[in-house]
């Protein structure tokens, strides 16, 4: 009787496929699988709604709404001019019955314009009416124009509960005082909690008349992402509520 040995067909596949198996290739595939089928695993309904919930809260308006009965003021500016070429103004951005929670706040004031090297420009707090301020500090000359920021914390000052206190900006230009450019605001620390055990957040600080607190909640979020419009624009309305108009951010140039 004639034998053969050669191997079926389905023998020579059954070969086949434990070598692929068994190479290296292969391995890398199968562990490949599971991430790459991770990464286009589709977003789950809650992070779906947490995500509209985010953009719908961003988009919302800060309304600020004082806690006491009077239309809202910039602060006041004050001095002549001298010289043909008119100076840069300062603005402190304080409303009246402007109030914070916090004992040493961030206080803003705004400059339209570059000011001279020459000038100077001294920051002093006092409480309303006293006759020696509190603190009187020349502060490093802005470069350019815009918003500026005096932390009270830099100066270890703390406020007390339910005092009115008195702050300014000034701009000096010589050793003509009368020439001076002055601009007032006040600020008053609340002794209770405004919040009523709400998470801080500037809408929320705005709601309960803490103007402090609101504006420099909008300000540290725009300090982190500067380029970021719908933080621009609540700051901006914020502002504007309180007919603080002079330190709106100027409108974006146009792409050329």
């Amino acid at each position: 009787m004639r034998t053969t040995s050669v191997p079926s067909s389905r023998a020579a596949l059954v070969a086949l496929l434990v070598l692929l198996v068994a190479s290296p290739g292969a391995a890398q595939r199968e562990d490949a699988l599971p991430a790459d089928t991770e990464l286009r695993a589709p977003a789950t309904s809650s992070q779906i709604d947490a995500a509209r919930r985010s953009r719908e809260e961003r988009s919302k308006p800060v309304i600020w709404r004082p806690t006491r009965v009077g239309s809202p003021k910039s602060g006041r500016v004050a001095g002549g001019v001298r010289g043909a070429r008119a100076l840069p103004k300062p603005l402190v951005l304080a409303p009246e019955h402007a109030l914070t929670q916090s004992a040493a706040p961030s206080l803003f004031w705004h400059l339209d314009g570059a000011p001279p090297e020459t000038a100077r420009i001294v920051f002093t707090l006092a409480v309303a009416d006293a006759i020696e301020p509190l603190v009187e500090r020349e502060l490093p000359l802005p470069a350019a124009a815009g918003i500026q920021r005096i932390r009270l914390a830099d100066f270890g000052i703390l406020l007390a509960p339910e005092v009115d206190y008195a702050w300014s900006v000034s701009l000096l230009t010589g050793d003509d005082r009368s020439a001076d450019l002055v601009s007032e605001g006040t600020v008053r620390l609340v002794g209770n909690d405004l919040l009523g055990g709400r998470p801080a957040s500037a809408r929320v600080f705005a709601e309960q008349g803490l103007w402090y607190d609101a504006l420099e909640a909008l300000s540290d979020a725009l300090d982190a992402t500067p380029s970021d419009p719908e933080l621009r624009a609540q700051r901006d309305s914020l502002l504007r509520q309180a007919g603080l108009e002079p330190a709106l951010s100027e409108r974006p140039q146009a792409a050329h």
